[in-house]
């Protein structure tokens, strides 16, 4: 069960009762945000849908040693010399740790085994770290001989094992914005009624050029990472992850980072970490994720609730805020400013949103300290109309943290994180983009990937490529999430896909069969060549779109990718 059967169910209830046009009429007739979620949350108890939630759905799942145990043996079998999947038994030692109890053997005996996986890996650093972790959490002594003799083979071949990668040191192509210090200096926000905010360039630039660095205002991990990566940094650490101390559904890289979630983010989480992860997707979790960094950085509700309604917090954005002094508060400005578009939204669309929201509420005021934190019925609707602000934000203005991509993996498997950029979420969508952003961690770098000419318009895409997706796919789509239609070169000129595309015999070819050391993440290689492709692309670019080009700029990105250590560690080995 996940929110949307929620939704969809209530509708059919209505529809069969035929009291949907009336449901509809008095839900329309209401100008607060948080009385139409009310209005909602009243149907949902009559109609019995917490109580079905709550028998379907688990809030938290209790650290339990037998599943630690089956998690283990599970880890084993993968393990095995008959398998040898390292990557899926080191996520299942990381679900086994998870869920063991505190205190118990079975967390120690976990870092054991993922020692063990680490040593035939030939990652002995890693693997050293472990046994630290495992004699840390009481490893029986019946059992340490195995550890001892671990610990004294990997310092004898701790020699062997070559330095991880360091990400490329990128930097600006040009000095920095008097106003906004992480883009460059020829970036300038316009606005017209019809696009609305959006980003042009006051010089020419060329293919390659670094225009944008920035860190989000907050991010949260996809659920399918939970084992893998670092719940606050977003790292991929599963080598060494250690568990919360109380769900089995959250890890971090250090006792660092897991400081930081428990005095931020995962305090108000974790009790319901695991409905969270059930019933809802990743737009509905980062506008909560958002919504609860604003709590927290305010020393109360009250003060919150003044900033937001302060008539110099309305409608700002990366450009307004003071940068010599950017505090948490101050960051949230252009967060808070990002547009709803809830006069464009139909009655459906804001009903939908409102069951979102109301089931988001009910569970994180009923079951977390955030109760504590809004108080009495001014703070709870306070919060309740600044979750749905951010909900309808979220599709729109938030970005998906990415990797390279890779043979044989789905979008999904690329994708970690979400994040919420104030200055990346100011540029529009073409389907023809001529910016392309790569992720180090969470830090975004925005290049360029066409040339542009001073005066024209910075675009990113949304998703919807002309390479990739039909013209009539991307207009379904982009009108359905963002509420557009697009009318971006590729659209108006109708450019074909990828498998259509013709090649140009005034066009050369830049990529050989050298450029197979991209498939194999070759860090050498791509900083060789990564300005060839550069070079190229800005040279013809005139002649896009054709093979050629599409060709170059997948190999450019590739490169990008590979120099900001945006790859798996299952694709290195």
């Amino acid at each position: 069960m996940n929110v949307y059967d929620v939704f969809e169910d209530l509708i059919k209830k209505l529809q069969d009762w035929k009291l949907i046009g009336i449901i509809s009429g008095k839900f329309n007739e209401l100008k607060e945000n948080h009385r139409k979620v009310d209005f909602v949350m009243r149907a949902l108890i009559d109609f019995k849908y917490i109580e079905k939630i709550f028998l379907n759905v688990t809030l938290r799942e209790d650290k339990c040693n037998k599943r630690s145990v089956e998690f283990r043996m599970l880890g084993n079998e993968q393990f095995s010399l008959k398998n040898r999947n390292y990557f899926k038994a080191l996520e299942l030692y990381n679900k086994s740790i998870c869920y063991a109890e505190p205190n118990s053997e079975h967390l120690s005996i976990g870092y054991a085994n993922r020692s063990a996986v680490l040593f035939e890996w030939k990652r002995y650093r890693q693997c050293l770290d472990n046994i630290e972790l495992a004699r840390q959490a009481n490893y029986p002594a019946r059992l340490s001989h195995k550890l001892d003799k671990r610990e004294r083979d990997c310092q004898q071949l701790l020699d062997q094992q070559p330095p991880d990668v360091v990400p490329y040191e990128f930097k600006l192509s040009f000095e920095q914005h008097a106003q906004v210090p992480f883009i460059a200096n020829c970036l300038e926000l316009r606005e017209t009624a019809a696009e609305g905010r959006f980003v042009v360039t006051n010089r020419d630039l060329v293919v390659g050029d670094l225009v944008c660095v920035e860190e989000p205002f907050c991010s949260t991990l996809l659920t399918p990472m939970r084992y893998i990566r670092c719940a606050t940094c977003k790292r991929e650490n599963y080598l060494t992850l250690i568990p919360c101390d109380s769900c089995c559904s959250t890890m971090f890289c250090s006792e660092e980072c897991k400081s930081i979630a428990m005095q931020t983010y995962h305090r108000f989480e974790c009790p319901i970490i695991d409905l969270l992860n059930r019933m809802f997707n990743k737009i509905h979790c980062i506008a909560l994720r958002t919504t609860l960094v604003a709590l927290n950085i305010f020393p109360s509700i009250e003060e919150l609730i003044d900033f937001c309604e302060q008539e110099q917090n309305q409608g700002k954005c990366a450009f307004d805020l003071d940068y010599n002094e950017l505090t948490p508060e101050e960051h949230y400005r252009a967060i808070h400013g990002l547009v709803t578009n809830q006069h464009l939204r139909s009655v459906s669309d804001l009903f939908q949103r409102s069951v979102v929201c109301a089931v988001l509420k009910h569970f994180i005021i009923e079951y977390t300290p955030v109760k504590e934190y809004v108080g009495g019925e001014e703070g709870v609707n306070f919060f309740t109309d600044l979750l749905f602000r951010h909900l309808q934000t979220s599709p729109s203005n938030m970005h998906g943290i990415d990797l390279v991509e890779q043979v044989n993996e789905t979008k999904d498997d690329q994708t970690h994180s979400s994040g919420a950029y104030a200055f990346l979420s100011l540029l529009n969508h073409s389907c023809s983009p001529n910016t392309v952003r790569i992720y180090e961690g969470t830090k975004a770098y925005m290049f360029i990937l066409r040339p542009i000419k001073a005066g024209n318009v910075l675009y990113d895409n949304y998703g919807a490529h002309f390479v990739i997706s039909s013209k009539e796919q991307r207009l379904k789509r982009l009108s359905l999430q963002y509420r557009f239609d697009c009318k971006c070169e590729a659209c108006e000129l109708n450019y074909p896909m990828f498998g259509m595309m013709p090649h140009k015999p005034t066009v050369p070819s830049v990529t050989d069969d050298t450029e197979v050391a991209l498939s194999s993440y070759n860090y050498d290689f791509a900083v060789t060549n990564y300005r060839k492709y550069c070079d190229f692309l800005t040279q013809y670019g005139d002649a896009y779109p054709c093979e050629q080009i599409s060709s170059a700029e997948e190999c450019l990105k590739m490169a990008l990718h590979i120099m900001a250590d945006a790859v798996p560690l299952k694709a290195k080995m």
